[in-house]
């Protein structure tokens, strides 16, 4: 049985439940709590980048703490909507090789004037320009491939029923229950 409110309506509660589930890895969360989630922070950063710019050095370390508190979130979030389509936990790994083949590029990537490559954390700004190689090329095409494979995990619609991960979040509970008691 499906409810009318609740986990299948966009709310401000299921745009922060990942932040109070920030630890959580078990369990499931529904696609509709990532819409949510984005929702909501697209419209934080928003606010903050139209009353922020252009960013001071006290902004730029809050901008840095920002983005610490806001993408840590996503990461049990994934970890839920993979355990909602009755995958491993262990895909939200994925990312990690995105990150590792941007440092390849920074470090190892010739010198050119072709693609610019920028790191800001927070107070410091790191530039870089480098040229097409093959390590370049190649591991361009794998990182646009994780972030496309990320964004579908996010958006793929989860089992129904229970699975081996937890109760089907879409489901509502309150009439099983009231059911399982008369």
């Amino acid at each position: 049985m499906r409810s009318d409110y609740g986990p299948n309506k966009v709310s401000l509660r299921l745009a922060f439940r990942p932040f109070v589930d920030m630890f959580q890895f078990r369990g499931r969360s529904t696609r509709t709590e990532v819409l949510s989630f984005w929702l909501l922070g697209l419209l934080s950063s928003l606010i903050y980048f139209l009353y922020s710019y252009p960013p001071s050095a006290f902004e730029r370390v809050i901008e840095s703490i920002w983005f610490v508190l806001w993408n840590w979130p996503w990461i049990p979030l994934l970890v839920r909507r993979l355990h909602d389509q009755s995958r491993s936990g262990r895909w939200a790994a994925l990312p990690l090789i995105a990150v590792t083949l941007f440092a390849l590029n920074w470090w190892f990537a010739p010198a050119g004037n072709d693609l610019d490559m920028n790191l800001a954390p927070g107070p410091i700004n790191l530039h870089r320009t480098i040229g097409w190689s093959p390590l370049t090329i190649t591991s361009s095409i794998v990182f646009v491939a994780i972030i496309i494979a990320n964004f579908a995990f996010y958006l793929l619609p989860g089992t129904g029923g229970a699975n081996r991960f937890g109760p089907d979040p879409r489901l509502d509970a309150q009439p099983a229950l009231a059911l399982a008691e008369t």
